[in-house]
């Protein structure tokens, strides 16, 4: 009896010795780039466009600086471009497709204090404006039977306007233009610091893509396939209204649609993981939600304008105002965002167009 087991299960070994099973071994994209926030930063109008600041004779510093101007209706504000070249991610397209859900610019000032917070703004169409003018002719016959064209003095003008979505890449800077709260205006020589918060919504580890017929991101687009129809919809909406000559900007998702639409990403993967888990188990999704903060940047103060006047740095230093200097630079001691190379100003006012 006990030979008879022994042999038995030495077939069965060397029969599992002969034919081996299948592993499946997933094939995943190659991911070729990272998310890098030291690259998701707000640079200065010079910055952006180098070649076209033809009055500064100085070249770019380590020190940026920015003017607080006023807007027809008093509103402070100061203007930057947001600038993600090589960070890993393409924040305006991935706003449209919805995987980023809440986006944030936020401004302090050398208090720490919170002096401006308002979402990435981006136009979402370039308006192509064609003037078509129309000059009607005349023709009259008279008694010679010789036709006689006469121009019309009242050429028709016909203006028809082009809505034409643009396409962000990490390439492009996108200019900001960032509302100061009311009593929080910085003086000139002050510092501000400016970093963007972005809410990332990236649910899934990459599934193998002979799975979905070669499409790597079939699933993603499923999961998604609701808060982006939701975009293209106000796109459509806000298409017309720059058509119209309607000033508007992309609404984003409130506080009450965004966690509608994380519960019905995580019904999605619950639903999908259920359908294909077996099938493909080495597929298998994830709903994943990351809190992303830029590092900071801080720019000087250089002006304030207000009331048709700006008030502006002046670096100098004058021998007769010792005293006051001397308090200043013991004040300056305690500032969080002091400069290694800082200077003495003082405030003056002049005179602006």
């Amino acid at each position: 009896m006990k030979r008879t087991l022994f042999a038995v299960l030495l077939l069965a070994f060397v029969w599992g010795c002969q034919t081996p099973q299948q592993v499946m071994i997933p094939t995943f994209p190659t991911q070729s780039e990272q998310i890098n926030l030291n690259r998701i930063k707000m640079i200065t109008k010079q910055e952006a466009n180098p070649s076209q600041d033809s009055n500064s004779k100085k070249p770019l510093t380590q020190e940026p600086s920015v003017s607080v101007e006023f807007s027809e209706n008093k509103i402070p504000f100061i203007q930057v471009d947001l600038f993600f070249e090589d960070a890993g991610i393409s924040i305006i397209e991935e706003i449209i497709a919805g995987t980023i859900i809440d986006h944030h610019i936020v401004v302090l000032n050398q208090k720490g204090e919170i002096i401006a917070k308002q979402p990435v703004n981006f136009q979402a169409y370039e308006i192509l404006e064609t003037k078509t003018e129309v000059m009607r002719n005349k023709v009259i016959v008279g008694e010679s039977k010789k036709p006689v064209k006469v121009n019309s003095t009242t050429p028709e003008t016909k203006v028809t306007r082009e809505a034409i979505e643009r396409q962000y890449t990490d390439r492009d800077t996108v200019p900001q233009v960032l509302e100061i709260f009311e009593g929080k205006v910085p003086s000139p020589g002050e510092y501000i610091s400016i970093y963007v918060e972005l809410t990332y919504v990236s649910p899934n580890l990459e599934p193998n893509c002979e799975s979905y017929n070669g499409n790597c991101s079939g699933a993603k687009q499923k999961f998604f396939e609701d808060v982006t129809t939701r975009n293209r919809r106000e796109l459509d909406i806000l298409r017309n209204r720059y058509v119209n000559g309607e000033i508007a900007q992309f609404p984003n998702l409130t506080k009450e649609e965004q966690s509608e639409f994380k519960t019905i990403i995580k019904s999605k993967i619950e639903i999908t993981n259920g359908m294909y888990g077996p099938k493909h188990s080495f597929t298998k999704f994830f709903f994943r939600e990351w809190n992303l903060v830029s590092s900071p940047r801080y720019f000087r103060i250089l002006s304030v304008g207000k009331n048709g006047k700006q008030t502006i740095l002046e670096e100098e230093k004058r021998p007769e105002d010792g005293k006051e200097n001397a308090q200043t630079e013991k004040d300056d001691n305690h500032s969080i965002f002091d400069s290694p190379t800082h200077t003495k100003h003082k405030k003056r006012t002049i005179s602006t167009p």
